[in-house]
Formats: structure tokens, C-alpha cells, sequence
């Protein structure tokens, strides 16, 4: 039983961007696929208080995404990608034309509602363990850079070395975190 006020949303990530559709409503939107980003459409989410989040599973953007997602306890479940080819053949929407993906993954949502699989409280725990680091790795960056640029030659190569050693970090806790 579908209820008058429950809401579907479909989310299709991408190396470059962020796809969302809610239905009913049709409200779509897109963003590029960033940090802040990424927290900006979780939390926009959380407030749209959707019954089910539905991702594709191809095994890496929306792994990060389902990290957010769990860590705000919105409900989600990643789909088999052949499920939704399946689907969009038996509704008659062979085109990309007729939706975007985001919007088919909603559509999806809205009639098999596909099963939220919930994570436990302790990885879930960790995943935000991993990302309050990660957050605060990036403002340590960011200040470095900001540092180095007015530097003097003195303290440059220093400066330059700890950017990278922070870089190398992100990139370590990204592999943790997807």
C-alpha cells in the first residue's frame, strides 16, 4: 500500500554529477558530484523524508553516496542494474528521452519498492568515524593551501609536502569510506 504523502526518490551518480527525482511531484534536480555536494543532497533528502531512496548498483558512486545516506539514517536500497533495464522496458521507457535516470530509478522505487536494507549501528558508527576525519582533513588542506600561497620560499617546500601528505590521506579514506 502506497500512502498519499510517501515519497520516492531516485538517485543516479556519475563521476562528474549528482541526478535526483522525487516522485510523486516530480521534483528533479542536479549537482556536481563534491563533498559539499554530496552533504547538500543528503541533507535535503533527510528534510524531504522519503520513503525509499533507490540507487543503481554499478559498484562505485553511489557507494560513497549510501555511506551519506546511512549515516543519516535515510532509507535506501541499491538496485541491480538489470532490474531497472527490466523495468523500463515493461513501462514502455526504452529511451533516455522519455526520463532521466533518476527519474526511472524513482519510478522504480515508487512501484516495486525494492527492499532498504538496514546497516548496522556499528558500521554505521564508523562510517561516520571515517567522514568527520575526512571533513576535517579537508579544512586542514584547505588551510595549507591557503598558507602557501603567501608563504615565503622558507616554508614553501614544507607546506608542499604536507598538501600532498593530506591528499594521499583523503584518497586512503575515500577507499575506507566507499
Amino acid at each position: 500500500m502506497i500512502l498519499v504523502d510517501s515519497r520516492f526518490v531516485g538517485v543516479n551518480a556519475t563521476s562528474n554529477s549528482i541526478e535526483v527525482a522525487v516522485r510523486p511531484g516530480g521534483d528533479c534536480w542536479k549537482t556536481d558530484f563534491a563533498d559539499e555536494s554530496i552533504t547538500a543532497t543528503a541533507t535535503k533528502l533527510k528534510g524531504i523524508e522519503p520513503e525509499l531512496v533507490v540507487m543503481e548498483g554499478t559498484g562505485t558512486y553511489e557507494l560513497t553516496l549510501a555511506g551519506v545516506f546511512a549515516t543519516l539514517g535515510l532509507p535506501f536500497a541499491i538496485v541491480n542494474p538489470r532490474s531497472v533495464r527490466d523495468f523500463a522496458r515493461a513501462v514502455g521507457r526504452l529511451t533516455r528521452g522519455d526520463y532521466n535516470q533518476a527519474g526511472l530509478l524513482a519510478h522504480f522505487g515508487e512501484l516495486v519498492h525494492p527492499e532498504a536494507r538496514p546497516i548496522g549501528t556499528e558500521i554505521i558508527q564508523k562510517l561516520k568515524e571515517l567522514r568527520a576525519r575526512r571533513s576535517d582533513i579537508l579544512k586542514m588542506l584547505a588551510l595549507e593551501r591557503d598558507r602557501l600561497c603567501r608563504a615565503s620560499s622558507v616554508v614553501r617546500k614544507d607546506l608542499q609536502r604536507h598538501i600532498e601528505f593530506l591528499e594521499k590521506s583523503i584518497g586512503l579514506l575515500d577507499q575506507e569510506f566507499s
